[in-house]
């Protein structure tokens, strides 16, 4: 994700009163870069 759409995501999150998802977006989005997991994966662990 480029900084600028980082940003957006950060304020979006922000204006839709999304604070744990605004919180945890970075670890998680981490955690699955480093075992290589997409969206879908994710989400049949979750």
């Amino acid at each position: 994700m480029t900084e600028a759409q980082q940003i957006v995501l950060n304020h979006q999150l922000k204006k839709l009163k999304l604070p744990t998802i605004l919180r945890e977006y970075d670890k998680q989005a981490q955690l699955c870069a480093a075992e290589a997991r997409d969206h879908v994966q994710f989400r049949q662990t979750s």
